[in-house]
C-alpha cells in the first residue's frame, strides 16, 4: 500500500491531541516549534522532518485526560517520567518510529542530569528541544488561561522567554534556550501556532517527506502502537482492539476475504476505537448510567475514527470498517444509521467482533459474561435485525476458539489461508 508518509503521522497523530478535549493542538504545536528551532540551528532537513514527527509523538504515552491536564497546568509534577518511559516502550517495537524511542524517553529529563549520560550529543540535545518546547506550550496555556479574555499570545511572549532563560543550563541546554530567545522575537514564530493556522503550519513541511510503499507488518506494527494508546484509556478495555482486530481477521478469514481484505479488517479492527482519545476519562470508567451530554461524547467516537483514517487509508474500506463498528442493520445505530445493505459484509463483521469481544470482557457496569449469555443475548440482536444472522453463524461454528480468541490471542495460533 502506497502511503504519504506525512499525512499518516499528521492524521494517527491527531487522535492523541485529542486526549487534551479542550486543548487539542498541543502535539502539533510542540511538533511545528521543535522543527522550526531544528532549523534556526542548522540541523539538516531530515532531522527538521523527525523533529516534527517525534514532537507529535511525544506524548504517545499519554491517553488519560487526567494525565493531560498535568501538561497545561504544572511545570512538572510527580511522576512525570511515567509517560516518557511508556512511550518509549510502544515506540521501540514500532520500526518505523523506533528512532524517536529515546528522544521521548528523556523529554522531561533535566540537561544537568541528561548532559552527563552516556548518549550520542544528538540524541540528547533532540530529547532536550523536545522537552523545551513541551514547556514552552505550557507555558503558553497557562497564559491563555490567565488572558482569557485576550487570548494574545504576542502579550505573553516576553514572559515566557524570561522563564525559559530562568531555566537555561539546568532544564534546558544553553545553545537550545539561546536559540529559542532568538526566535521568540519573531511573531511569526507564535502566530503560526495560532488554531486557525497550525494545521497549514505543519502541512507545509509535506514537501519534505516521501512517499513510501508500506508492506503489511510495518502498517500493523504502527497500528499496535495507537492501539496500545486507546486501550490504556482504560482499565477496562485492555487489549479490546487487538483481540477485535484478530476476532474480525478470522470471521473474515472464514467468509472467504482475500488475504488484502483480512489484512485490512484487521487494521480496522485495530484502530476502531481511535476516536475514544476523545472521550474523558470518567465516562468510559462510568458504572451507572450516562446522562445525555456524557453519552453525546460516546456517539461521536467512531465519527472521529472516520476521518482520521480516510485520509490515513485512502481508497480501502479500512476507515469504512473501522467507524461502522456501532452501526446495526435496523439503522439504530451510530454515526451514520445505516441499515440494511448499506453495510456489507466488513462493516457487519466488525460489528459482531465489536459486540462479542465486549461481551467477553469485564466493564465498569458488568462482569465479564460466560459463553452461554453471550449465545443468548447475540441470539436476541439477530432476532431484533441488529445482527447479521450469517456472520454469527460463523462465530457460532468456532464459539469455543472465538471465546479464546477474545481473551488472549498469543494463546492460539491465528489461522491464515
Amino acid at each position: 500500500m502506497e502511503l504519504v508518509f506525512h499525512d499518516v503521522i499528521c492524521s494517527l497523530t491527531a487522535s492523541l491531541d485529542f486526549v487534551g478535549i479542550s486543548d487539542i493542538h498541543h502535539g502539533k504545536r510542540v511538533a511545528l516549534m521543535a522543527a522550526t528551532m531544528a532549523k534556526k540551528l542548522q540541523w539538516d532537513e531530515d532531522t527538521q522532518l523527525n523533529m516534527l514527527y517525534a514532537g507529535m509523538l511525544h506524548d504517545c504515552g499519554i491517553s488519560s485526560t487526567e494525565d493531560h491536564a498535568h501538561l497545561v497546568s504544572e511545570l512538572e509534577w510527580d511522576d512525570v517520567n511515567l509517560h516518557c518511559e511508556l512511550g518509549q516502550r510502544y515506540l521501540v517495537n514500532c520500526p518505523l518510529f523506533s528512532k524517536y524511542a529515546l528522544w521521548i524517553l528523556h523529554h522531561h529529563t533535566h540537561w544537568n542530569e541528561l548532559e552527563i549520560l552516556d548518549l550520542p550529543e544528538q540524541d540528547k540535545l533532540a530529547a532536550n528541544l523536545i522537552f523545551l518546547v513541551d514547556r514552552v506550550d505550557f507555558l503558553q496555556a497557562e497564559c491563555a488561561v490567565v488572558d482569557k479574555n485576550v487570548n494574545n499570545i504576542l502579550l505573553n511572549e516576553s514572559s515566557i522567554m524570561t522563564k525559559i532563560k530562568t531555566l537555561r543550563g539546568t532544564f534546558f541546554a544553553p545553545v537550545l534556550v539561546d536559540a529559542f530567545l532568538e526566535l521568540g522575537q519573531q511573531e511569526s514564530f507564535w502566530l503560526s501556532m495560532d488554531y486557525s493556522y497550525i494545521d497549514a503550519s505543519v502541512r507545509a513541511y509535506e514537501s519534505l517527506s516521501k512517499r513510501k510503499i508500506a508492506n503489511f507488518p510495518t502498517l500493523l506494527s504502527i497500528a499496535t502502537l495507537f492501539s496500545k494508546v486507546i486501550d490504556a484509556k482504560s482499565p477496562h478495555t485492555k487489549e479490546h482492539s487487538k483481540y477485535v482486530a484478530q476476532l474480525a481477521r478470522f470471521l473474515a478469514q472464514k467468509m472467504g476475504f482475500s488475504e488484502e481484505e483480512q489484512q485490512h479488517i484487521e487494521l480496522a479492527g485495530m484502530l476502531h476505537d481511535l476516536g475514544k482519545l476523545r472521550v474523558p476519562d470518567y465516562i468510559l470508567n462510568k458504572s451507572t448510567v450516562l446522562t445525555q451530554t456524557e453519552y453525546a461524547y460516546i456517539r461521536r467516537h467512531s465519527f472521529d475514527t472516520m476521518q482520521i483514517l480516510k485520509t490515513v487509508f485512502p481508497n480501502t474500506k479500512i476507515a469504512e470498517w473501522a467507524s461502522h463498528h456501532h452501526e446495526n442493520l435496523t439503522g439504530t445505530g451510530y454515526p451514520f444509521h445505516l441499515k440494511g445493505s448499506e453495510l456489507d459484509l466488513g462493516s457487519r463483521i466488525m460489528t459482531v467482533a465489536d459486540v462479542f469481544q465486549a461481551l467477553v470482557q469485564k466493564r465498569p457496569y458488568r462482569d465479564a459474561l460466560q459463553l452461554p449469555a453471550i449465545k443468548s443475548i447475540m441470539n436476541k440482536m439477530i432476532i431484533n435485525g441488529e445482527l447479521d444472522q450469517n456472520v454469527v453463524s460463523v462465530l457460532e461454528q468456532h464459539y469455543e476458539y472465538c471465546y479464546a480468541l477474545a481473551q488472549s490471542p498469543e494463546s492460539l495460533k491465528i489461522e491464515r489461508v
